[in-house]
């Protein structure tokens, strides 16, 4: 731009509002309307004052709380004085979401904006989230935004070579980047305090480029744009000294990438770290996270199902809702941990309400299939459900009322084993387990009747005082700690183990804030748990448990080690009951291997980071892999790991203050995490030629699985007692999601590839009436619109 040198500073209006953080939801969106109507005013005021807003559900709310106000949004949007940014619910942890997470953020939220302004956003904009994933680039890509705006990781904590880049996703998807200087909310009322915004804006720009986004405006809790800075800023242009652009973000990308075009440099990489305490503070929200994604897409699948075998109408609005609710838990302060305890009073209350409303949708779905289907072969029917698109193999427990031998549907007798019930006080009975088989999207029906078959063709897993072992798997306890003294992979007969596994450690966190701020190693270890009790709960011929109690302080970890006949992991049932202050647990497993790598899932993927030990966030699964053999952890409801050499760590709980920013440490004060947590591990043996794919299954089935409907004896139109809904012949692609296209226009697929391979894959899909080859580049992700069975493909937003 020719402007003899002088500094052209485009200058964003806008506030961000934190609708949830030092302070409840409903204050949040209070404060929503006091600063849009400020907004409203300054356009009255200033006649080329732009403002710029994120958020769809912040719009959502003022549409239902204030009309009036929102008529004259609109009207503002299509003048272009008020430009919309974002295209997501909220501006979310932009590491823990899953994949199909950020695809609903983009989903209902640019579908709202179109809806009502008629238009889309198309600069991604998450100014206060802590650290991105690599991933983003090609999913903001997908949902028609081609700039992303982002503040953290500061300088001070992820060097680039410059802020404006062009960043790009492994499959080869890219975004122009641009890393704000702090702050993302400049306030000032003279010149001099503008000067100074101005100087730490700069800080870390590139001098031989003159221009740069400055955000101003009163932010966190709202505010926007006020008279006297704006007034400030139209002095500065006066002045001569300085170009000022009002503007929003898309002005200035559109700029930069006419001036610069193919010198802007490539980065492709996460942008991290900042605020690593934040993958793992309260545990809860965690968990409510993990389960609302996976039993909604769960529900959405079972629908499908319904619709395509019965068909019945699928529940969209509701699960829009239910979507709503978690997409808003996904904000950065909520689902990082670091907001008010009674701030998660509310997502607790949110995250329940979409896990309901999933349970409900899933189980109409099933029992209307169930209703559907002949069962008058059977004695007892069960139906075995499989919300996978791969068949899987697992264990089902099945309710106490339905004892006796499990048999097939093709007269094949299952092993059966009873084990203890929750009801057994009442009523003296044992549920029945048994390992199912069950076909992608489908389901299988068995029949409980007779006495139960003992014999299983891989032979009966045993656990015996400290040692648990099957066909596959060895595992041996050091009796007085609790840790495995030993893991064998008796396939490939090896040790897995170079020192005690699955040992819990205790670190002192005293000097960490909730965030964890300038803290991004968690290696001040205290203490380790021990006085191990070690107990044998069942002893096959299906399952084998045992029970290790281990205890530290006042708290107390126990947790359940089993081996079915088919298990080549080892399944973990673990609860921690908390009591801490000040400190993290870790569970620790030495893995023995050489040159060892660590690697981390990511949405829609993964990624090699070094073997460093910083705390790094990934989701259902992390590995460590060696030239020969490896280890893979798979996980329930966790975010936070470290991989030191070849250590592999699960951080399982801390426990700092709630919102602790290094202020008053008030005795009265809260701290997170007190009590019980449950979740569940697994490890899994990896060989030098495992695939990612594998993992990624088996991490699919731990967080989501065969679910039964037990039924009667009844007639029939469904004469089929096994059932597929989908097929895919190469196991590098991943079907994430099977939904009806929120238009009505056909349905939507949705499916990955796992393994960074290109690849072709027939994919048979009776739910939405696919069946095609279709080309995958190494990590890409395509989603789909199929109408009376042809497909085209489709923005992640749905808006062809």
């Amino acid at each position: 731009m020719e402007n003899g040198g002088k500094k052209v500073y485009y200058a964003i209006g806008n506030a961000h509002l934190d609708p949830v953080w030092m302070w409840r939801w409903t204050e949040g969106y209070a404060e929503a309307k006091a600063t849009f109507r400020s907004a409203l005013d300054r356009m009255k005021e200033f006649d080329d004052f732009v403002f710029t807003c994120s958020s769809a559900s912040v719009y959502q709310y003022i549409e239902e709380s204030a009309p009036e106000m929102f008529e004259e949004i609109k009207q503002r949007v299509a003048q272009g004085r008020w430009v919309i940014v974002g295209g997501w619910w909220v501006q979310p942890d932009c590491n823990q979401p899953s994949g199909e997470g950020y695809a609903r953020q983009s989903l209902y939220s640019q579908q709202y904006f179109k809806s009502r302004f008629g238009v889309t956003a198309r600069v991604g904009y998450n100014v206060d989230s802590f650290g991105h994933n690599y991933m983003l680039p090609q999913i903001l890509k997908k949902s028609g935004m081609d700039y992303y705006v982002f503040m953290r990781p500061g300088e001070h904590e992820k060097h680039l070579e410059t802020d404006l880049f062009r960043w790009t996703s492994p499959d080869g998807s890219s975004v122009l980047a641009y890393r704000l200087g702090d702050p993302y909310c400049a306030n000032f009322d003279t010149d001099e305090e503008l000067e100074r915004c101005l100087i730490r804006s700069d800080a870390n720009h590139r001098p031989d480029r003159p221009e740069r986004m400055f955000f101003y405006g009163v932010g966190n809790h709202g505010g926007g744009p006020t008279i006297k800075n704006i007034e400030a800023l139209r002095r500065l242009r006066e002045s001569g000294r300085a170009d000022v652009i009002f503007c929003d973000p898309g002005r200035f990308f559109d700029d930069v990438e006419k001036l610069y075009g193919s010198e802007i440099p490539a980065y492709t990489d996460d942008l991290q770290h900042h605020a690593s305490g934040c993958y793992s503070a309260v545990s809860e929200i965690k968990t409510l996270n993990r389960r609302g994604e996976m039993e909604l897409l769960a529900a959405e699948v079972y629908s499908a199902l319904a619709a395509n075998l019965i068909g019945t109408k699928m529940p969209n609005e509701r699960l829009e809702y239910a979507w709503h609710n978690v997409c808003f838990n996904h904000f950065h302060d909520t689902l990082g941990g670091c907001s008010i305890r009674e701030a998660y009073d509310d997502a607790r209350m949110f995250g329940y309400e979409s896990l309901a409303i999933a349970a409900k949708i899933e189980n109409a779905a099933l029992q209307s299939i169930s209703w559907a289907v002949d069962t008058m072969k059977f004695h007892t029917p069960i139906f075995v459900f499989n919300p996978h698109p791969w068949e899987v193999t697992q264990l089902v427990r099945v309710n106490h009322r339905y004892r006796g031998g499990v048999t097939a549907p093709d007269g094949t007798r299952v092993p059966a084993q009873y084990i203890r019930s929750s009801s057994e006080p009442c009523t003296g009975s044992q549920d029945v387990i048994f390992v199912a088989t069950v076909p992608a999207y489908g389901f299988t029906v068995y029949d409980v009747h007779g006495e139960p078959d003992t014999q299983p063709a891989e032979g009966v897993p045993r656990a015996e005082g400290n040692v648990l072992e099957n066909a596959y798997l060895r595992i041996e306890f050091e009796p007085h700690t609790g840790y495995m003294r030993s893991m064998i992979d008796k396939t490939a007969g090896r040790e897995l183990l170079s020192g005690p596994g699955a040992a819990p450690v205790v670190i002192d966190e005293y000097y960490h804030d909730t965030w964890s701020h300038a803290k991004n190693f968690f290696d001040r270890e205290i203490a380790q748990f021990s006085d191990a009790e070690i107990s044998v709960i069942e002893n096959g011929p299906v399952r084998a448990t045992l029970k290790v109690v281990s205890r530290y302080n006042k708290s107390t970890l126990t947790q359940y080690f089993s081996l079915d006949y088919t298990s080549r992991t080892l399944s973990v049932e673990a609860k921690i009951d908390w009591h801490e202050k000040h400190k993290m647990l870790k569970l620790r497993w030495p893995v023995a291997t050489e040159q060892p790598r660590a690697f981390y899932e990511v949405p829609f993927g993964w990624i090699e980071r070094p073997c460093d030990g910083e705390e790094e966030c990934g989701q259902q699964w992390t590995a460590v892999r060696g030239k020969d053999c490896g280890m893979a952890l798979l996980n329930s409801n966790k975010y936070s790991f470290s991989i030191k050499d070849t250590e592999l760590n699960l951080t399982v709980v801390r426990s700092p203050l709630y919102g602790d920013h290094g202020n008053v440490r008030s005795p009265e004060a809260e701290f997170t995490d007190q009590g019980e947590h449950a979740f569940e591990y697994e490890l899994m043996p990896l060989s030098s030629d495992t695939d990612w794919n594998e993992i990624v299954r088996r991490a699919r089935q731990l967080n989501k699985k065969l679910t039964y409907i037990a039924e009667n004896r009844h007639e029939g139109r469904i004469k089929e007692s096994s059932f597929a809904g989908v097929s895919v012949d190469k196991p590098n692609i991943i079907i994430s999601t099977v939904k009806a296209a929120e238009d009505g226009r056909g349905m939507i697929i949705r499916a990955y590839e796992t393994d960074g391979k290109a690849v072709t894959a027939r994919i048979t899909c009776p739910l939405a009436g696919l069946d095609a080859d279709l080309s995958f580049s190494p990590h890409e992700v395509r989603t789909l619109r199929i109408i009376d069975g042809e497909y085209k493909e489709t923005l992640i937003t749905e808006l062809d």
